[in-house]
């Protein structure tokens, strides 16, 4: 293995996820620092019965150093940074960061599909009609300010005198 160096795989939610398993514990054993990113129901539709919504963070909190899932398009830069991080510090290993579609897709995108009835009728549709505007712009919110993407800087623990018989 290189310093520095990482091994990063992209699945599709649900299937794609699951099939990752055997070859992330590999990773564990290994001491080989991985970066799965893995797609994942919209966050609105989680635990709703959406196409291919499990529960992935749960499968991969034995396995991996850090499992996290991003809420808002401006935290996937640096939660990714930090996962890249953690798995390369300390005992290297595995890390899993879960993408939501609707963090993946353009905003015209995302608002027009969640974004209500146009015809929201009496102050129940209106309630809705805000509630999913708003939602929509919190999860685009700051998304396209710049990111710092330097490299970060790996720890590698050295063993003391004294832990050196």
């Amino acid at each position: 293995s290189h310093p520095g160096r990482i091994g990063v795989a992209v699945v599709t939610a649900g299937p794609g996820v699951t099939n990752t398993v055997t070859a992330v514990k590999n990773a564990q054993m290994a001491e080989s620092p991985l970066l799965l990113i893995g797609g994942a129901a919209a966050s609105l539709q989680k635990g709703r019965g959406a196409l291919q919504d499990i529960d992935q963070l749960s499968l991969f909190k034995t396995l991996c150093k850090t499992c996290v899932s991003v809420r808002a398009v401006r935290d996937i830069v640096p939660t990714i940074r930090k996962a890249i991080a953690t798995a390369q510090s300390g005992t290297p290993g595995p890390v899993f960061v879960e993408l939501p579609i609707d963090v993946l897709y353009p905003f015209h995108v995302v608002q027009k599909e969640i974004g209500g009835t146009k015809t929201a009728r009496g102050l129940q549709g209106k309630v809705v009609q805000w509630y999913l505007q708003n939602y929509v712009r919190n999860l685009f919110a700051g998304a396209w300010e710049p990111r710092d993407v330097s490299p970060l800087p790996v720890k590698v623990p050295l063993a003391t005198q004294d832990e050196v018989g």
